[in-house]
C-alpha cells in the first residue's frame, strides 16, 4: 500500500502512479488550494448567530 508520504518522498513513483513529478503536484495542489478558498468565501451562507451558538428552543426543551 502506498501512502502519501512515501509518494511525496520519491519522484519516480509520483510520476508513474500520478503523471506528475513531486514539484508539480505541490504547485498544482497549493493552486486549487487557493481556488477552494475563494469559493468557500463566496458560497458562505449568513448565518444569524455566531458558528457554535446553540440551537433556538435548546433551553426550553431542556428544562
Amino acid at each position: 500500500m502506498i501512502n502519501k508520504e512515501r509518494l511525496l518522498r520519491d519522484n519516480r513513483l509520483c510520476k508513474a502512479i500520478i503523471g506528475l513529478s513531486v514539484e508539480e503536484l505541490k504547485d498544482l495542489a497549493a493552486e486549487f488550494s487557493a481556488c477552494y478558498l475563494i469559493y468557500r468565501k463566496k458560497n458562505r451562507k449568513d448565518h444569524e448567530r455566531q458558528m457554535g451558538a446553540e440551537q433556538k428552543e435548546s433551553v426550553k426543551n431542556f428544562v
